[in-house]
Order: structure tokens, then C-alpha cells, then sequence
């Protein structure tokens, strides 16, 4: 088997995190993990860090072309990822994930399955059948404006890379010229940078291997056990306590747990934010009104929504495995799904059906 690593890109902010990620990483795969600690305000490596993990100091500091596009959600931060296995010439195989992801299980034909472009990814779920809100566009007319000829966009929150082949890439003259031609158009920066480069070559993954939040609701944890579960939105799951009735619920004590593992205090990185009273008392209206059957507009705009999208997951993963795309699978169709959505007043919510693997 191909000497395998993942690796992982925070900032100051989800060392905690990222240290707790790895220490799940390496006691479920037995495997080495890097975190790459790219923040000019921290000047020295943590110590006591757990065997097989290996935290490098603003390594990636400089080898990202100037002024390339960033927004809120996308910091430049996001860009290293492309450049970090250059450092890590010992292996074979690399994950990258990003930290906001719990692993559940393990999945060894990651290490394994061919990637003749040097790529392997999953399809970004919450645009299959739309476009981002921020794009404005439809579909068809937010690809090409981003120069995508094909119509499969993958999330760039788990890469799996063949070292030798990503590494052959030159990686700051594409992004130059890419940005040059589409950095008005980008909204995910490097994400839609990578499917670009990428585009009709990258190796398919089902969406056990990303099991993203825009999935949460639909019930796909059945025909796609997860492997590492996504948190793919502003909600962190370690941010605060929330219902057991919820993924974020469901992981807000894996996560604390998952921290504590690395030695660090889980309230470092929880928020302190607090809702407004008047935004606690519509949210608990609501929630009332609908545990008694009666919808309101928001919640009756959800379920529409949330019909509409189901219809295009359905179609899109059953065409997929029926034409055998995903390289992880050989399942050819989906279970049958009838999840029980409540609304807490906010969200329409569910627990996510998972076995949580112990640690070897």
C-alpha cells in the first residue's frame, strides 16, 4: 500500500481543532497527520503534541501569488492547500481536509483507488441542480462564468491527491492566469480555481467520502455511510450545545470530546455570542405552532425548498450510481428515503443515522 498522510491548514483560531482532528485521524487510520499552522501572530509550534502529529509554523508564509480574490468565508488561507504537498515528499497518497469535519470510519480504498489526474473529490452537494445565492446566476451561466465546461463541481473540503502527479502542477502560474480571466466571477476562490484546472479529469468520490452539510436533511446517510462528516456551513458544531435532534447537536460532545483528546480546553472555541430576546421568542413561536401543525411562512418556504432540492438529489445520485461514476461504491441505487423533518422555529432538522467508530 502507498505511504498515505493527511493534512490540514488552520490559523490560530482552530489549532484546538485541528489538533483534536488529528489525534482522531491517526488513532482510526494509524497513519500520519500534518497541520500546517500558517498565522504571523503565533510564533512558536505547540508542544505535547500527540505522536504521528506534525504541526509546521508558517511554512506555506509566501508561496501564494498576491492579491488573489478572498471574501469573509474564503480567506486567503484557503489557497495553501494546493501548495502543501510539496512539503511532504515521504508519501505517496495526501488527504487534506479541511477542520471542520468529524471522521466517523475508515475507508482504505482512499489509499488505494487510481487517480490518473492526480485527484480525487466529491460532488459539492448543495450546488447540484443551483448555483451559489451569491453567484445570482443559474446554473449553466454561473459554470461559464467561472469557466466550467463540464457540469460536475466538486467541494474542495477533502482532497484526495496523488502527491507526484498534483506536484508536476504549477501551481502559481495557473492560479495568475486563472484569476486573471475569472477573479470578478469567483465566489469560492481556490474551489473554483480547482474545478477549473480539474475539470472532466478528477476521480470521483460518492458522497460518504464528504458527507456535506447541504445533505444533512435527506436521509443519504443509509446508501452513503459517511466517512467524514462536513460541517459545510457557517454552523460549527462546536460553537455550542445545541438539540440532540441535530447533527450540530448530535457532535457538539464528539467534538469537545475530540479536543479534550488533544489536551485542550473544548470552551476555547466555543462562542460566546448569545441569540436576542426577541430572536429566541420568534424562533420558540414558531417552533410551537409547528409541533401543533400549524405552518408559518418560514417554515412552509423550508419544506418547498426542501422538496425541490430532494428532487434533484434523488435524480442526480441515482443516475451516478447507476452509471457507476464513484470509484468507492458499488452500490447502483439509493434506499428508500422518508426522513422526519421537525422545525426548531430556524431550521428544518434531523439526527443524522451514523456507527461511530471506536478508536483502535
Amino acid at each position: 500500500m502507498a505511504r498515505a498522510a493527511f493534512y490540514l491548514i488552520v490559523d490560530g483560531r482552530y489549532l484546538p481543532i485541528a489538533l483534536g482532528l488529528a489525534t482522531r485521524l491517526v488513532d482510526l487510520w494509524k497513519i500520519d497527520v500534518h497541520v500546517f499552522l500558517e498565522d504571523r501572530t503565533v510564533t512558536d509550534r505547540p508542544a505535547g503534541v500527540g505522536s504521528r502529529i506534525f504541526v509546521h509554523l508558517n511554512a506555506l508564509d509566501g508561496l501564494r501569488p498576491p492579491d488573489l480574490p478572498e471574501t469573509h468565508n474564503w480567506p486567503a488561507i484557503v489557497y495553501d492547500r494546493v501548495f502543501a504537498p510539496r512539503f511532504l515528499q515521504d508519501y505517496d497518497r495526501l488527504i487534506y481536509l479541511d477542520a471542520d469535519i468529524y471522521p466517523l470510519h475508515v475507508d482504505p480504498s482512499l489509499l488505494t483507488v487510481d487517480l490518473p489526474s492526480g485527484l480525487g473529490a466529491v460532488q459539492d452537494t448543495a450546488s447540484i441542480g443551483f448555483s451559489p445565492h451569491a453567484a445570482k446566476l443559474d446554473r449553466p451561466a454561473w459554470c461559464a462564468s467561472i469557466g466550467l465546461e463540464s457540469d460536475r463541481y466538486f467541494n474542495s473540503g477533502v482532497l484526495v491527491i496523488d502527491r507526484e502527479t498534483w506536484n508536476r502542477i504549477d501551481f502559481p502560474a495557473q492560479l495568475t492566469r486563472y484569476m486573471a480571466r475569472y477573479a470578478d466571477a469567483v465566489r469560492m476562490p481556490d474551489q473554483d480555481f480547482l474545478n477549473y484546472l480539474f475539470q472532466g479529469r478528477w476521480t470521483e468520490f460518492s458522497p460518504a467520502v464528504n458527507f456535506q452539510k447541504a445533505i444533512f436533511n435527506y436521509g443519504y446517510e443509509r446508501t452513503f455511510p459517511p466517512v467524514f462528516v462536513h460541517f459545510s456551513s457557517f454552523q460549527k458544531p462546536w460553537l455550542k450545545p445545541d438539540s440532540p435532534q441535530s447533527p450540530h447537536g448530535q457532535f457538539f460532545p464528539l467534538f469537545q470530546q475530540m479536543i479534550r483528546d488533544a489536551g485542550h480546553d473544548p470552551a476555547l472555541v466555543q462562542s460566546g455570542r448569545r441569540e436576542s430576546i426577541m430572536r429566541r421568542l420568534r424562533k420558540t413561536s414558531r417552533a410551537w405552532l409547528s409541533r401543533r401543525g400549524v405552518s408559518t411562512r418560514k417554515e412552509a418556504r423550508q419544506r418547498l425548498e426542501w422538496q425541490e432540492r430532494a428532487r434533484y438529489l434523488s435524480a442526480g445520485f441515482k443516475a451516478d450510481l447507476k452509471s457507476g461514476r464513484y470509484a468507492d461504491t458499488t452500490v447502483r441505487d439509493i434506499d428508500p428515503i422518508n426522513p422526519d423533518l421537525s422545525f426548531d422555529g430556524q431550521y428544518l432538522r434531523r439526527p443524522l443515522v451514523i456507527t461511530l467508530q471506536e478508536n483502535a
